[in-house]
């Protein structure tokens, strides 16, 4: 949710008091599992408040089971787990940034990445492999033939760009301010540089099947932080 609350001192979202921009401009999302009352209130400089009950509905993901597998589709050979825990940790890292920055680019709307494709995998969705559950799948697969354009999703900044990760492959992420992040996975071709100013529609790479895939498609995540959001969530807003 995007908020503007004019004249506003402070804005909090629960407990957690959320960064406002000099125009009164706020974001905030939800994570995959949140449910039940959330409450927001802001605090004006008038020292009068107002708030806001925020009610979220437990939601129903998709869960596949899928058992008697080899142990190579379930967990990945010991021989690359030292590379992809320097490459989550150079990861965890870049995020950190995103955390500290104030600037609004989210401002400038959201737009679907690519054009057409089709939807081969949901926001949310878990498996289960061999009696072994999964992480949850944190954004959405849209399968499309590789090299078709990606496009940033909001104008942003590149805060990290990683090529040959072993689950990412090539990839970008953009900080889009007050700690709003979209990521863009399994790219055959990345087109921009770290820290470059990028604008909402900006062809930042092409689809391809890099890192752990099974095809050509992108995975298009957003997060708030840590929190994990629906990308098609962000296409809803208007302001």
């Amino acid at each position: 949710m995007v908020g503007k609350a004019t004249n506003a001192l402070e804005v909090y979202l629960n407990d957690v008091k959320l960064k406002i921009d000099t125009n009164g401009f706020f974001v905030f999302g939800f994570d995959r599992d949140d449910i039940g009352k959330q409450i927001l209130k802001v605090f004006y400089a008038d020292r009068k408040s107002e708030s806001r009950e925020l009610v979220l509905n437990k939601r129903k993901y998709n869960v596949q089971k899928i058992n008697d597998l080899k142990q190579k589709y379930v967990s990945p050979p010991a021989d690359v787990l030292e590379k992809i825990e320097k490459e989550t940790q150079k990861i965890t890292d870049a995020r950190k940034a995103i955390d500290k920055t104030d600037t609004v680019y989210y401002l400038s709307g959201f737009m679907r990445p690519v054009e057409g494709g089709r939807i081969s995998g949901e926001f949310g969705g878990q498996r289960i492999l061999n009696g072994e559950a999964k992480s949850p799948h944190n954004g959405i697969d849209i399968a499309l033939p590789a090299g078709t354009p990606v496009y940033a999703m909001a104008d942003g900044i590149v805060c990290f760009k990683g090529d040959n990760f072993y689950y990412n492959g090539n990839f970008i992420l953009l900080d889009h301010g007050q700690g709003l992040s979209s990521v863009y996975l399994h790219l055959s071709k990345i087109l921009v540089e770290n820290g470059q100013k990028i604008f909402k529609g900006q062809k930042i790479g092409e689809v391809g099947t890099t890192g752990r895939s099974t095809g050509p498609h992108l995975h298009w995540g957003v997060r708030w932080y840590k929190q994990r959001i629906d990308p098609q969530s962000v296409l809803e807003l208007n302001f």
